[in-house]
């Protein structure tokens, strides 16, 4: 990581921060500044399985987004990594996408691979085109369904201190509109309920921080997750239809920090979660059955 941020003589501060923030996860004592420069050949001895190389080669690109701009420099490094260690990483190409202002290809891409493929897929097959356009609608203000909102609704009638409830007030204090009145489907409440579990808001570091934590418990592809969240609210470069892009708000020790938490959920709540069943239960009862640390 330190010899992709001193690639082009200079080391910024949010990538020391990150690689300070890697190594006090990892439980690492070191001095940033202490770290000679290190070769592929290098890192392969050390790290002889796909998976552990993969972390690595992802680890650089994470440190070349952090000065807010890829140079060229750093983007020959990565790739020369990857291809020395036989890692094929789609992030690499995307970031010599974002390097060459081809930033129309790179959401394509991004899109292509996004987590949300294999539920259009599923959802067209087991309901059709109607259960597609029930994702798809509400992000253009159609597909509204009073049944499904007012069941959400609903949810305001439970006790306080409930998980219902907690969602409730969420969804209602911060504008967002229930699955059918929204522009979030159905299909997308984890999301929300994830910042209800977590703690953590809707502004820029709360996005970071829940996607950061999205992160820990998604079990497949959770780089996407951390990639994609500092295109959105770091470089400015809009991914998600939901959230204006923003610059400047990935704080490594905070990222590092939620995304820790959620190495510790018990479960993926994206796919592994019936959620209703926990509804009108004790918020705090339902962190704890599902392994979510204090904040």
């Amino acid at each position: 990581m330190m010899t992709v941020a001193s690639a082009d003589g200079r080391v910024a501060p949010e990538e020391l921060a990150l690689i300070t923030a890697a190594a006090r996860a990892l439980d690492v004592p070191l001095d940033p500044h202490t770290l000679a420069p290190i070769t592929p050949e290098e890192v392969g001895a050390v790290f002889v399985s796909p998976e552990r190389r993969t972390i690595v080669v992802q680890a650089m690109i994470l440190v070349a987004l952090m000065d807010g701009d890829v140079s060229g420099r750093e983007l020959e490094l990565v790739e020369r990594f990857a291809a020395a260690l036989a890692i094929d990483e789609p992030r690499v190409r995307n970031l010599r996408q974002l390097a060459e202002g081809r930033l129309r290809v790179l959401w394509l891409d991004l899109a292509r691979r996004s987590f949300a493929r294999p539920i259009f897929e599923e959802t067209l097959r087991t309901k059709g085109l109607l259960g597609v356009w029930k994702i798809v609608g509400p992000l253009v203000g159609l597909a509204k369904d009073h049944d499904l909102a007012r069941r959400y609704s609903d949810l305001g009638r439970l006790p306080e201190g409930t998980l219902g409830r907690a969602y409730w007030r969420f969804v209602v204090e911060n504008e967002l509109g229930f699955p059918g009145e929204g522009i979030v489907a159905e299909d997308g409440t984890w999301h929300d309920l994830t910042h209800v579990l977590a703690g953590y808001g809707t502004d820029p570091l709360g996005e970071v921080s829940v996607v950061s934590f999205i992160a820990g418990y998604r079990r497949d592809d959770p780089f996407f997750w951390l990639f994609t969240i500092a295109l959105q609210f770091h470089l400015g470069v809009k991914v998600s239809p939901y959230s204006p892009a923003e610059r400047g708000f990935f704080e490594p020790e905070r990222a590092a920090r939620a995304f820790t938490r959620g190495l510790a959920v018990n479960r993926d709540l994206s796919r592994d979660w019936d959620f209703f069943a926990d509804m009108a239960r004790p918020l705090d009862d339902v962190r704890r059955d599902l392994g979510i640390p204090p904040p």
